[in-house]
């Protein structure tokens, strides 16, 4: 078995609740935690809409350039 960092220790089995997501570091946050701490709970996210765009744009958005 592969040995855990502390960070992944930290989150093994959490939920974790994000404001600001479609930001810089907002996705940045949401893709080392997809990566690295692939043991989660869940994650959600709270999206406004903005300058137009509905809350299911601006999610979609977040994973374009997945």
């Amino acid at each position: 078995m592969e040995d855990l960092s502390d960070i992944q220790k930290f989150y093994k089995d959490q939920t974790i609740f994000i404001t600001g997501g479609t930001g810089f570091i907002g996705k940045l946050l949401i893709e080392k935690l997809l990566r690295v701490c692939y043991n989660l709970n869940a994650i959600y996210i709270l999206i406004r809409p903005k300058r137009g765009k509905t809350v299911q744009q601006r999610f979609d958005d977040i994973f374009d350039y997945a």
